[in-house]
C-alpha cells in the first residue's frame, strides 16, 4: 500500500518537473517587436588593449579614489597607561 502511494507521488512530482521545465523554455526566450527569436552569444569579450580612452571624471567619487592615500586616524579607544589603583583594590579584595 505504501509503495503505491510513493509511486503515485513520484509520478506527480515528475509531471510537475516536466511542466515547470516547459514553462522555463517558453518564457525564457526573448523576441523582438516582430516576434523573431533573439539569440545572444554565450560569451562577449571586449579587448581594450589597442584603444586609448580619454575623458574627464564627472563625479567627485572618482577623483577621491584616484587621490586617496593612507590616512592616519586617531584611535577612539583610550588606553590606560597606569593600572596601579586597580591593582591596589584587587589586593584589598583578597584580604
Amino acid at each position: 500500500m505504501d509503495n503505491k502511494k510513493e509511486v503515485a507521488a513520484m509520478k506527480k512530482l515528475m509531471v510537475l518537473a516536466v511542466v515547470l521545465l516547459a514553462f522555463g523554455f517558453v518564457f525564457g526566450q526573448d523576441t523582438d517587436e516582430q516576434g523573431n527569436l533573439i539569440k545572444y552569444r554565450e560569451k562577449t569579450v571586449i579587448d581594450f588593449e589597442d584603444i586609448m580612452l580619454e575623458g574627464q571624471i564627472k563625479k567627485p567619487s572618482g577623483s577621491f579614489l584616484m587621490t586617496q592615500s593612507k590616512k592616519k586616524f586617531n584611535s577612539l579607544i583610550n588606553l590606560k597607561q597606569n593600572f596601579n589603583k586597580e591593582l591596589v583594590k584587587s589586593v584589598d579584595l583578597l584580604n
